[in-house]
């Protein structure tokens, strides 16, 4: 029997221990967030965040203004829109390439000359190597390039995607 009265004793003894932990630790935390943030609790209401300005002063929409007495013409204000076109993305279909060579250095050395006469050039990592000078969506711009390459004596071809 006094093993029962013992047990209840230690029970309601942890139990109040663990409520007085627990106060403790809730006024705790209490105390050091309000120390934290007490700037924010200081600002006055309607203050913007964050300003050491006092609250927002109220605007007086009482007296009639007439807009259309107080409206200025901006002599060097241009009024007149120009639209920017939106172009579809192109689509390459056709690859216009010079070679093919055995080495890159010698793909290198044609892209060289390809771009000291003004053509974007591409050479790619892997073999067999060739210089990409220009990519297209229509065929007729692929052969054009094509044919003006043949006659500057290079040996150009046309890749279809």
């Amino acid at each position: 029997m006094e093993h029962k009265g013992l047990k209840s004793v230690t029970n309601l003894l942890s139990k109040t221990a663990g409520l007085i932990f627990f106060s403790f630790l809730a006024i705790s935390l209490g105390v050091v967030f309000g120390l934290l943030f007490e700037g924010w609790v200081k600002d006055p209401a309607g203050a913007p965040v964050g300003s050491e300005t006092s609250a927002l002063k109220p605007v007086d929409l009482s007296n009639d203004i007439d807009l259309d007495s107080q409206v200025t013409e901006d002599p060097n204000f241009n009024t007149t829109e120009t639209a920017i076109p939106i172009t579809p993305p192109v689509i390459v279909k056709y690859k216009v390439r010079v070679g093919p060579y055995s080495q890159r250095n010698d793909a290198l050395a044609a892209s060289k000359q390809l771009e000291s006469l003004g053509y974007p050039v591409y050479v790619g990592k892997n073999p067999p190597f060739a210089v990409q000078v220009g990519a297209f969506g229509s065929q007729t711009n692929a052969e054009r390039l094509k044919s003006e390459l043949d006659v500057k004596g290079y040996k150009a071809f046309i890749e279809q995607e």
